[in-house]
């Protein structure tokens, strides 16, 4: 048993260690990420092409020289640019980039050509398996693009965007002028995005994208994009917005949708939206705030819209998983069904910060939907997963959009410490108990090593969410469900060793046997272990909930004093907890302490077991085979699938065999021994 468990920890170990490491580190480069970024230029070289195709040839007649020349050289160096792609890719590819270029060449309708170009970013994109305009990780700010657009830009362009720079009267053709709306009213903001990101066929404008990540290259875009609107302008459109169409600001919010709009295009959404009534000069204020209303210094940095937007989302993908299930694709149903789940994560913690029971129930029923895409016999069957998931969505938004009072947010923040915090407090309070009856105080270090250690790491893996993965949400399901593996067998471990010790000659002997250390070094930094992992598993949630909960809140400062309230009087509470521990637990008798403090660890691995296979259910590495009939108890770790239940029972079998050795095996095998 002890192999077993010994091979185990180790494999898990390597796991979770290599889950961390990827985490803070982030992955090398592979041929696939080279394969994307070359699939993504030839995209976005194609695109622009046909773009300024649009401007040069209008109808059939040749209006602009200069555009259609830079189009054909555009389509020249998406040419060379294929030959950067696999075989496979290549071929797949070069058919529709010469059709483009044969169209430019005989003048063929736009819109044939935007054919063309549409079958080419299809083909790239099932090739490569990735976005071909990657969307930044959080809403872009405008002071990092105008940051940016200085160092990188106002040399050519000036400080204005009128083309005026130092080095402009060198350059032929001349820099363009971003500060005309009629000349850009046509071009949707995802086309700044892909000019800075390759580059300007024949103009001396270079590719960023080895300077800049994506990021910065939307904030520069964005800024870029701003700079034909006057900040009086941008104000009028704010007010004008939230007077006439309040509902506007969930759409124009998402920096994702107005992306890939032209003013064009927002004008006629904002007149669907704000009515027939509404004068030409007020749609145009309205369009120029739209058009930076997705910085994070306007609207593009509001939770609580984030979380109407997420839901939206959420909603889109399950019906695009329906979709797919009525079509008989169940496979390409089950993806969407993790999709929507998986974007569904990018505001589980502000759920959760909120009402930890609102997020579970989601949790829930994505899960029975995802059962329910794969063998749901009829449409009206897969309908009902699908609206209850959609109605524990809007009942979990609610609680993060509803404005919490100060004495709300102080029971809340209270929940988060003391929910957090209570499963680690008891489990570290526990093992300096058992040193401390073994004699062994002063071996308390390498359990506060540990803790540090945890609380160290809690806080670079937050970091590491929050930046590198904010969009790869499954990272934090799998790191959660390895750690919680992990100290599943590792708490077992302890658990068993102390039941072995329960009896009062055991325990003499064993202390005897360790009179200069108490404990064996392997035991010792088996206990560390556990501390370390008790608290990373709570330490870095706990970050990201707090994180949650003063970005929902409203600034205030009755509300940011309630949420430090409440972490004050949690700790107090954690702390009453602990020092109750240490003077009651080191007065019980040993056999009693023993018992109880095992069978504590013990739940503690029961409950860790069910939770770390389920996280991995929502991951999509472990399937879900539901029990209708078993209800659900997260407080243990009990949820009704198999896996789970399986999980828990490979647990109760381990804990059989560990009490029939103690007590019954070794027992007999020690009296025959003695007898011989």
């Amino acid at each position: 048993m002890r192999m077993i468990l010994n091979l185990r920890f180790r494999w898990v170990s390597l796991l979770t260690l290599g889950s961390v490491l990827a985490t803070l580190a982030g992955a090398p480069a592979t041929a696939q990420q080279d394969e994307v970024a070359a699939a993504r230029r030839l995209a976005a070289v194609a695109s622009i092409a046909l773009a300024e195709y649009a401007e040069g040839v209008v109808g059939g007649q040749i209006v602009l020289p200069h555009e259609l020349d830079e189009a054909r050289l555009f389509l020249e160096h998406a040419r060379r640019t294929a030959g950067e792609l696999s075989p496979a890719v290549q071929n797949a590819a070069l058919p529709y980039v010469q059709r483009l270029i044969t169209g430019v060449a005989e003048l063929k309708p736009e819109a044939e050509l935007r054919g063309e170009l549409a079958k080419l970013r299809r083909v790239l994109g099932l090739a490569v398996g990735a976005p071909l305009d990657p969307m930044p990780n959080g809403a872009p700010s405008l002071a990092r693009g105008a940051s940016l657009y200085e160092r990188y830009c106002s040399q050519c362009h000036g400080g204005t965007g009128i083309g005026d720079g130092v080095l402009a009267r060198q350059l032929t053709p001349p820099p363009g002028d971003l500060t005309d709306p009629a000349a850009l009213r046509s071009v949707p903001l995802v086309e700044f995005f892909r000019k800075i990101s390759v580059g300007v066929a024949g103009t001396a404008m270079p590719p960023f994208a080895e300077q800049l990540d994506v990021d910065d290259r939307w904030a520069v875009a964005l800024y870029a994009a701003t700079l034909r609107f006057p900040s009086g302008l941008r104000n009028l459109g704010s007010r004008e917005l939230s007077r006439r169409c309040a509902d506007c600001a969930v759409m124009v919010s998402d920096f994702s949708a107005t992306a890939v709009l032209s003013d064009d295009s927002l004008v006629t959404v904002l007149r669907a939206h704000a009515g027939a009534g509404v004068d030409d000069s007020t749609i145009g204020a309205m369009v120029a705030y739209a058009r930076a209303a997705g910085a994070v210094e306007e609207l593009g940095g509001d939770r609580k819209l984030e979380a109407v937007r997420t839901a939206r989302r959420v909603k889109g993908v399950l019906w695009e998983a329906v979709a797919a299930a009525d079509s008989g694709d169940r496979k390409l149903a089950g993806q969407r069904a993790l999709d929507a789940y998986l974007v569904f994560e990018r505001i589980e913690s502000a759920i959760k910060a909120r009402d930890a029971g609102a997020a579970r129930r989601v949790e829930e029923a994505f899960a029975r939907f995802r059962v329910a895409v794969q063998q749901a016999p009829t449409h009206a069957a897969l309908s009902a997963s699908q609206r209850a998931v959609e109605l524990a969505l809007d009942a979990a938004v609610a609680r993060v959009t509803t404005k919490a009072s100060a004495t709300i947010l102080l029971g809340q923040s209270l929940v988060i410490m003391v929910r957090e915090g209570l499963e680690a407090i008891l489990i570290i309070g526990a093992l300096v108990a058992v040193l401390s009856k073994a004699g062994a105080g002063g071996r308390k270090r390498e359990i506060g090593i540990g803790v540090l250690a945890a609380l160290g790491a809690s806080l670079l893996t937050a970091v590491g969410f929050a930046t590198l993965f904010h969009t790869a949400t499954a990272y934090q399901e799998i790191l959660e469900g390895l750690t919680m593996l992990v100290a599943t067998a590792v708490l077992f471990w302890v658990s068993y060793w102390l039941v072995s010790k329960i009896e009062v000659r055991k325990w003499q002997r064993f202390v005897g046997a360790q009179t200069q250390k108490a404990l064996s070094s392997k035991r010792t930094w088996a206990l560390a272990a556990v501390a370390f992992l008790a608290v990373y598993r709570e330490g870095f949630e706990t970050v990201l909930f707090y994180a949650a909960l003063f970005t929902t809140s409203d600034g205030s400062a009755s509300a940011l004093s309630g949420i430090v309230a409440g972490i004050v009087v949690g700790l107090a509470a954690l702390a009453v907890v602990y020092f109750a521990m240490q003077h009651y637990g080191v007065r019980l008798p040993l056999k009693p302490f023993f018992a109880v403090t095992s069978a504590l660890l013990y739940v503690m691995a029961f409950s860790f077991a069910g939770q770390g296979v389920a996280e991995l259910q929502e991951a999509g590495l472990i399937s879900i085979t539901p029990l209708d009939w078993l209800p659900s108890v997260p407080l243990l770790g009990i949820f009704p699938t198999t896996q789970t239940i399986l999980s828990q029972l490979f647990l109760a079998v381990a804990l059989a065999g560990a009490l029939v050795w103690v007590f019954w095996l070794e027992p007999r095998a020690a009296w025959a021994a003695g007898s011989q």
